[in-house]
């Protein structure tokens, strides 16, 4: 058996068996995210050069059963990976296929959340065919990790046997836990490896030795856990294992201090970690010898990446005075590499570079395109040094300002001006909102939209993203974990994040953005999870609108602030509120932030857009003579928080943006008094009351002071004649209707939002939702410009399904709607919260939102889903219109009911701002107004519910039976049945 300490050992004879070729099953929205954003293939190039392998896996793209299969006949494949959502295919049927092709092909199936529908039909399900199951929440490592467990595991029995390969034995049966467990374990190992291959640069042999990294291995019961252990005891590195899973075929709690003991009994010297949703069994693991970590800890995978790195560790490149070899210096990436070499001594370059270390370490990093132009780069035998080190600062410069040009660009101070409109800064993930930023803006100039409307612009606003790796470098640097995963206030938090330092790099390229933007800057949220493809944070975390006036140390003190401030909010209270909802872990989540222009104009003392809306391919409100399929649109006049917060806003289709917009009481207007601006000349305060966002609302007679940002915008309402008139300059009240871009046409508003839903809803393979906004008043040569501010799917659910619901079931439904948002069935749920309605008194809405708070709490600590029955508009931030609540305090809500009473008539939510999460999760929405004989409510029926608990305004009532919940979005109807 060989020995790894030789450092000439070849290991060539390991690693024989590779995953060259991966079939992927999906759309093109989900193809998009791992090769654009995700950079799935950079990540498995590099670890497969440090391997010393030269055929680094190649992804195929497909996006359906029928042609995956006929491609798995024609070529060779050694992994398939499908997305569990595959429209209307099966995937269960689809790897049953597969494994009658190939009967050895591995076959991962990808689901999107531990809540998706999906997944909750497979659960249960005896699939064979898929050999595993994983959680995929938009982190790239995911895929990295699935490759290398399938190929782990088909060359651990010769590699054990070849050589002293040591092995990680992960023991866990919960797909949501080990998909977050494996990114970070091989993230760790592939780091660790990395280091030791630079660090190794002069040794070959260490470089080799790579070939025989450890393995980690995946077992989810007491049976395969003992079965790798007794077959590769001598290899063992560690076992990391959870607390209860299957022994004998029944779920034992106590498996994994089973396995603990007796695999102490035979090796006590193995590191054996055990983790447990138990706090209490810490002691008892303790005492036998194992390590402990809490699953339901907020630092569980830094806890976890800490135990791993313990154990194992290399180190980085070093530069070397050649006659003593003491270090110099150290580069950890190309980037530190161009930052050192001009000041790296003469002598010691020529050392290296006699050596062509340069050249090896570069293709150590996957970076054979850079290693390839320096190979020839050689220091004549008297020849300068310095001269040739000169050329290779170059070389290197050069090649990372061509890497960037035809896509994403990386942010340069050297090259950064008004011509880049999207860039990044950091290599780590855009985020959900950057992701979708950068795919729509793909997409518009693929399709050549932007042509179709030459007299408009047409595109997304200049953008530079810092990346989530810009957010854990600050973290770490300020040592923030503890402080973040601690129970504080958010203005507690925030004080706290603003008070630490930007790193110096951050802070230089901040400095050369407002040197590029003079307008309005937004800095708005991107999380890794936000707007993500099935599980959008919409409205959880915040946005920051600076004036950017002043100097230039105010306006860069100012947006330093911002970013700061949307990073705290990573960690606010809503927000932590809502992972747990979603299943999360508070590690799970990454924040990258959005720093873009401002769109709008000045008018006086304020900025703001003549248009701000909201569309979405798929409408549930179709009124007569539309389809669901038509879409519908929300537009305000000022910015969107219009829409969000009062409901002020007016409805269109775009489809038939002719037809006039109906609203409950009959209005035909969105009765828009009222619009936010932003004022230029108050500055940016973060810690004041609403500094954070810093604006301001106005009465529209302040926009009367400037016509020009109305015309197209509001009619005239001639008190005298009782008519509209669509002069903005006539005598009378001013009315927003926006007749002049949806019923005359002066800008094509309708088309426009049209076709990008069109574009959006073919290219993300699902229905789409955008926010955009509408600049008509550029002053001269420019344009009117359209912006899209932002896309993502709306809820992947049960969209396709067709929910039956009978004539009985209408007679006998507790509540009968024909207004509702969502579609499919629940039938999982036993709690209704409903609102004593004989006591309802819309001066208490706050008190309402702190006995929902209160209830949603008990849920919440219970894991148990509810019914919640509600009067007015929920989530208003006028308490004279419903319910003032955020979505923290109503998280485990399934289905809400708004029900108009005798008195108090407003507009429904129409399922804005935090309901675009709430149906991510598969909620449903229905309205109802019994006075107008809109739907129905049976109060009796909820009076004969058991009471479960009740406060001054509100009854938790339980039903031994689960309720029935059955809504049809697509003709409108839905029904709460109770037994």
């Amino acid at each position: 058996m060989y020995t790894l300490d030789p450092t000439w050992l070849p290991f060539s004879n390991l690693m024989l068996r590779h995953i060259y070729n991966v079939l992927l099953i999906c759309n093109e929205y989900d193809r998009f995210l791992l090769e654009e954003d995700g950079r799935v293939e950079e990540e498995l190039y590099i670890e497969y050069t440090q391997l010393g392998l030269n055929n680094p896996p190649k992804i195929t793209h497909t996006n359906s059963g029928e042609e995956a299969l006929k491609l798995i006949a024609t070529r060779k494949f050694e992994l398939v990976i499908t997305m569990l959502d595959l429209g209307p295919e099966s995937v269960e049927q689809l790897a049953d296929s597969i494994k009658s092709l190939d009967p050895e092909m591995p076959v991962i199936a990808l689901s999107p959340s531990s809540s998706h529908r999906r997944n909750k039909l497979i659960k249960g399900s005896d699939c064979q065919a898929i050999d595993y199951f994983f959680y995929w929440q938009g982190d790239p490592t995911i895929f990295l990790a699935m490759i290398k467990l399938v190929e782990d595991r088909m060359n651990l029995d010769h590699d054990t046997k070849e050589a002293d390969v040591q092995v990680i034995i992960l023991v866990e049966d919960s797909i949501r836990f080990y998909s977050s467990y494996l990114p970070m374990m091989y993230t760790c190992l592939i780091q660790q490896n990395r280091s030791a291959i630079l660090e190794a640069l002069n040794n070959w042999g260490k470089t080799l030795r790579m070939r025989g990294r450890p393995k980690i291995v995946l077992a989810r019961t007491y049976e395969e856990a003992w079965q790798l252990y007794s077959t590769y005891r001598h290899n063992i590195l560690g076992i990391i294992t959870d607390m209860s899973y299957l022994k004998g075929g029944e779920q034992d709690r106590l498996a994994g201090l089973t396995l603990t003991k007796e695999v102490l009994t035979l090796d006590p010297e193995v590191p054996i970690l055990i983790q447990s949703s138990d706090n209490n069994a810490r002691d008892e693991v303790e005492d036998n010898g194992a390590y402990f970590i809490w699953k339901h800890s907020s630092s569980l995978l830094f806890d976890l990446n800490k135990f791993m790195t313990s154990h194992y560790g290399f180190g980085p490149f070093i530069f070397r005075n050649p006659n003593t070899l003491e270090e110099i210096a150290r580069a950890e990436t190309m980037r530190d590499l161009q930052r050192l070499l001009p000041f790296i001594p003469s002598e010691s370059f020529d050392f290296h570079c006699r050596r062509n270390e340069f050249s090896r370490w570069l293709r150590a990093q996957s970076l054979y395109t850079l290693a390839a132009r320096i190979k020839g780069l050689q220091i004549p035998p008297n020849g300068d040094a310095s001269l040739v080190q000169q050329q290779l600062i170059e070389i290197i410069r050069t090649y990372r300002s061509e890497r960037t040009k035809g896509v994403i660009a990386q942010f340069s101070r050297n090259n950064y001006d008004e011509t880049l409109f999207f860039s990044r800064i950091g290599g780590g993930s855009l985020g959900g909102k950057g992701r979708g930023l950068a795919f729509i803006d793909m997409v518009l100039r693929a399709a050549k939209l932007p042509a179709k409307y030459p007299q408009v612009y047409l595109s997304i606003p200049r953008t530079v993203v810092l990346t989530t790796e810009m957010f854990t470098q600050f973290i770490e640097e300020n040592n923030l974990t503890d402080i973040t995963t601690a129970d504080l206030p958010d203005e507690t938090l925030l004080k706290i994040f603003l008070s630490k330092p930007l790193k110096e790099e951050l802070v230089l390229n901040l400095a050369e953005i407002i040197q590029v933007i003079h307008q309005p800057i937004c800095v708005r949220s991107s999380s890794l999870l936000e707007d993500s493809h099935y599980q959008p944070f919409a409205g959880v975390y915040e946005t920051c609108m600076l004036p950017n006036k002043g100097s230039d140390e105010v306006r860069l003190a100012e947006l330093c602030d911002a970013v700061r401030a949307v990073w705290a909010s990573t960690y606010f209270r809503s927000a932590k509120e809502y992972l747990k909802a979603t299943e999360h872990m508070l590690e799970d989540e990454k924040m990258a932030v959005i720093i873009q222009q401002v769109i709008g104009s000045e008018h006086g003392s304020y900025w703001y857009p003549n248009i701000s809306g909201v569309a979405r391919s798929l409408n549930y409100y179709p009124l007569g003579g539309e389809t669901p399929e038509d879409g519908v649109g929300m537009l305000s006049f000022g910015f969107g928080k219009s829409v969000v917060d009062n409901g002020s806003a007016l409805r269109f289709s775009p489809s038939h943006p002719k037809r006039p917009a109906q609203f409950l009481g009959g209005n035909q207007t969105s009765s828009q008094r009222t619009f936010y601006g932003l004022n230029l000349d108050s500055g940016y305060h973060p810690l004041a009351e609403g500094g954070l966002e810093n604006l301001e609302l106005l009465d529209l007679s302040e926009a009367e002071q400037h016509p020009e940002s109305l015309k197209f915008i509001a009619s005239t309402y001639d008190m005298t004649s009782g008519t509209l008139s669509e002069s903005i300059r006539a005598e009378g009240q001013k009315v927003i209707t926006f007749n002049g871009v949806l019923k005359y046409d002066a800008f094509p508003l309708a088309q426009i939002v049209k076709d990008i839903l069109i574009l959006g809803t073919q290219a993300m393979g699902k229905p789409v939702e955008i926010e955009f906004a509408v600049n008509l008043n550029r002053k001269a040569p420019k344009i009117q410009e359209f912006s899209l501010l932002q896309i993502r799917p709306i809820a992947a659910g049960n969209e396709e399904t067709d929910v039956a619901i009978s004539d009985e079931e209408r007679a006998q439904a507790a509540v009968h709607s024909t207004v509702v948002m969502g579609n499919g069935k629940l039938d999982d749920i036993h709690d209704l919260i409903y609102l004593k309605l004989d006591r309802f008194d819309p001066a208490a809405m706050k008190d309402m939102a702190k006995e929902l708070d209160k209830l949603n709490a008990q849920m919440v600590l219970a894991e148990r889903d509810y019914a919640l029955l509600v009067a007015g508009r929920l989530g208003s931030c006028d308490p004279w219109l419903g319910i003032p609540v955020t979505w923290s305090q109503i998280s485990r809500s399934k289905v809400i009911i708004e029900t108009g009473l005798k008195g108090f008539q407003v507009e429904p939510s129409q399922g804005t701002h935090f309901f675009q999460n709430m149906t991510s999760l598969g909620c449903m929405y229905l309205t109802i107004n019994p006075m107008y004989r809109s739907g129905r409510l049976d109060r009796e029926k909820l009076a004969a519910l058991a009471v479960y608990d009740e406060t001054e305004h509100f009854i938790l009532a339980h039903s031994e039976k689960p309720l029935t919940i059955k809504v049809n979005g697509f003709k409108g109807e839905g029904v709460v049945l109770v037994d």
